[in-house]
């Protein structure tokens, strides 16, 4: 079996070890640091999280991996509060950021922000456990975010190998245990793999028949509900092999140090990077120009049947993207090409020419928001505005400092800005200044009449597609509350006390809205 995964990836060698030969037969010594540890993990992944991302058991639940990660260091004479080299600070600035994220998820029910809330602990997590295994000092952020990939991709090339080694390892354990307790010992497994779908099976369907016995067995259990039906119990046994599956090979190989990148420039011509990269640049120069002279100075004439908002609106994902863009261009130009002197005085007009289109991005998206008021996409974009200027500077920085840490420091930056912008619960302050704005205007007197004549759609946005965590804003708008109360929890057609009953799911956002909600949801049952 051919486990190496080896590659180049702009001219730059990246590649996991290739296993000794002994390791190929199997690997005792893994199944007895990372199996235990596997087996719980995986059990406590299932428990915390099967159909449940946002409820108030995933703070146990990173708790829990955060021990376990410990315990695997502490198996091999370490600590999780230090790095390769010994130092500390950063771990713990990564444990106390992925707590707070594992918390941010169960505070909010904001859907985007639950989903980067989700990326974010991907991130960190792999880029922690790689700043403790292996020494990611001068790495670049390209090389961080490829040794963050081959770890990631790390259980693909090591899919048989929890198979193998546990194979190996119980050969082994049958050298020291004599026949009869061994056939014991291989008769209780299999009784126990016999039994566990078995009891999976009967409770499931005992529930289903005696509802006294389901609600006894949900007092027993706790914070946790039993499964609808049995594609949930196929689907929590999935969810455990694999989650299983990737601790034990993650472990094995980090601890390994097989992730292997190799940091270097690429050294291509600069010549190349000169050539196309000055041609932008005077694009961009005029671009700069005219948005100096015309957007920013005020001396501008629209075209015809154009307005304000209009012009805002058309032209700020497009110098977005071009930013971005831009922000890649640099931090490429920097990796492949040799140095030049010509290319980063290119790259810092391109950089200074980038800092004017984000100011006319965030410019024209103000104009958009005096026009149309906030939504929760406007204002994250402006936040990403705000994150891409700072780790700019970092990059422009690391042109001429080359010991500058540009991913540390940008991804300390940006966790500790995304941090703040989830736990300060966005959707809440735009509701506050939608509804004060519809007040001076067509606004909330004009609230109190049917809602589907109401033509406003910012009424729309603020009663069914704004997430609970705005409801708070409602206080002191019956009407508001009401209609939201119909409009969110109605298109589910699920009773709003039902969505309370497991602890497990326990959301304290989606609660809030609940408590404030439900009068209204329940005079409405009562008059139906």
């Amino acid at each position: 079996m051919d486990n190496q995964f080896n590659g180049e990836i702009m001219g730059q060698d990246y590649f996991l070890e290739e296993p000794a030969e002994s390791e190929l037969k199997g690997d005792v010594t893994a199944v007895k640091k990372f199996g235990l540890m596997a087996i719980i993990f995986g059990a406590l992944h299932t428990f915390c999280l099967y159909r449940n991302t946002s409820g108030i058991t995933y703070p146990f639940f990173m708790a829990g991996t955060l021990l376990l990660i410990a315990w695997t260091r502490r198996s091999e004479g370490l600590s999780i509060f230090r790095d390769k080299n010994g130092k500390i600070g950063l771990n713990i600035f990564y444990i106390i950021s992925l707590m707070l994220l594992s918390v941010s998820k169960f505070t909010t029910a904001n859907g985007t922000i639950l989903t980067l809330d989700g990326f974010a602990i991907y991130l960190l997590v792999f880029s922690f456990l790689l700043h403790m295994c292996i020494d990611t000092n001068g790495w670049d952020i390209i090389s961080q975010f490829i040794g963050i990939l081959l770890a990631s991709l790390s259980p693909i090339t090591k899919l048989a190998d929890p198979i193998v080694d546990g194979i190996t390892w119980f050969k082994s354990r049958g050298k020291a245990v004599d026949y009869e307790k061994r056939r014991t010992m291989v008769a209780v497994f299999a009784g126990i793999c016999i039994a566990m779908p078995l009891l999976l099976i009967v409770i499931q369907l005992l529930a289903s028949a005696d509802a006294i016995f389901e609600d006894v067995l949900e007092k027993m259990t706790g914070v946790f509900k039993l499964p609808d039906n049995i594609l949930d119990i196929f689907g929590m046994a999935f969810m455990f092999v694999v989650t299983f599956w990737l601790f034990y090979t993650v472990a094995k190989v980090l601890s390994a140090e097989k992730v292997k990148v190799n940091n270097k420039n690429c050294g291509y011509n600069a010549v190349t990077a000169i050539t196309f990269s000055s041609l932008l640049c005077l694009v961009y120069l005029l671009f700069s120009v005219i948005q100096i002279v015309f957007l920013f100075m005020g001396n501008m004439t629209l075209p015809e049947k154009y307005t304000y908002a209009e012009y805002a609106h058309e032209g700020f994902y497009q110098l977005l993207a071009v930013s971005v863009m831009n922000f890649v261009i640099v931090t490429l130009c920097q990796k492949l090409f040799a140095e030049s002197k010509v290319l980063k005085v290119i790259l810092v007009v391109i950089g200074f020419c980038t800092y004017i289109m984000i100011t006319s991005s965030a410019f024209r998206m103000f104009m958009y928001i005096e026009a149309y008021n906030l939504t929760f996409l406007r204002v994250f974009v402006l936040w990403f505005l705000a994150v891409l200027a700072i780790c700019l500077a970092y990059l422009l920085v690391s042109l001429f400092d080359k010991s500058f840490p540009v991913y540390k420091i940008s991804m300390v930056t940006i966790t500790v800005m995304y941090i703040v912008f989830a736990f300060a619960h966005p959707d809440y302050f735009i509701a506050k200044y939608d509804i004060a704005k519809m007040g001076t205007g067509e606004g909330v007197p004009q609230i109190s009449g049917d809602f589907e004549e109401y033509g406003n759609s910012m009424a729309r946005y603020l009663t069914w597609e704004i997430s609970e965590d705005a409801v708070p804003a409602y206080v002191g708008h019956p009407t508001l509350l009401a209609k939201y109360s119909t409009d969110y929890y109605g298109r589910g057609g699920v009773p709003l006390t039902e969505k309370y009953k497991e602890i497990r799911k326990f959301n304290l956002a989606r609660y809030r809205a609940y408590k404030l909600c439900s009068p209204y949801h329940q005079e409405k049952e009562s008059s139906n």
